[in-house]
Parts: C-alpha cells; structure tokens; sequence
C-alpha cells in the first residue's frame, strides 16, 4: 500500500526511526497487519506536482490501532486526551512522546495539525517494520 508524505523532513525522520508511525484517517479500514508499504515523498498519482514524487523505501505494517484525539477548548480545565487502542494518554509527557514519535516536534504542534479535522480526530495509528530504504 501506498504510504505518502507531503511533509519532504519526514523521510529523514522516518529512515532515522524517529518517526516510528503515522496517523491516517482510514475510513474504508484498508490498513491491515502484514500489508506491504511504499514509502513516497509526495503522491506518486499527482504527476503534475511542483517537486515530483519519489519512493524512498519498502517495509511491512506491523501493528495498526485505533486511535482518537480530543482536543479540549480549555486546556486547564479539561486537557486533550488521546486514545490508542485501550490506552488512555493524557500527561503532557505522554503527549508530546506520541508527537515526537509522529515526527511533530512537541504535542502543541500535532494538536494544531489535527485540530483542523474538529473537537475530536478518530482514525488509524499505523507502525512499520522491516524496512528497505532507498
């Protein structure tokens, strides 16, 4: 399965095992243990992109599991609180591991990405294994 990235730092993240996952809203539940992975920089389908698309690797999709972010509008009162499969996440210090290992640099900046889909996110966190780099 395709796997692309439109952020180009994130090849460097991923190759350094940095960023370990990658969170997908994957609505028709496509993302399956055992499915191979291509890893782009960019959608090899938009052949008329600015900087044109390239593949930087193969691996295997280790572990998938749901997962749902809420963001809160009053942090103090009510913190985000992320959950990934039966895990509840709601320290700063566990939110800001998640991010870092989704190639955000803090939990304020991925809360800033996913906030954009609304109060609550629910889609699939996707890990990797196994991986050939080009």
């Amino acid at each position: 399965m395709l796997l692309t990235f439109t952020k180009p730092k994130f090849e460097g993240l991923i190759k350094e095992n940095i960023k370990q996952h990658t969170i997908r809203a994957d609505k028709n539940n496509r993302w399956k243990v055992g499915n191979s992975i291509q890893f782009w920089n960019g959608n090899p389908r938009n052949v008329h992109a600015k900087n044109k698309p390239y593949q930087f690797g193969n691996g295997i999709c280790s572990r998938v599991e749901t997962i749902v972010m809420n963001f809160q509008m009053s942090a103090e009162d009510n913190p985000d609180s992320v959950t990934i499969g039966e895990t509840h996440l709601k320290s700063i210090e566990e939110l800001n591991a998640l991010a870092i290992n989704d190639g955000f640099e803090n939990w304020y900046q991925m809360r800033i990405f996913f906030e954009s889909y609304g109060e609550c996110f629910v889609g699939k966190i996707i890990f990797w294994k196994d991986c050939v780099w080009s």
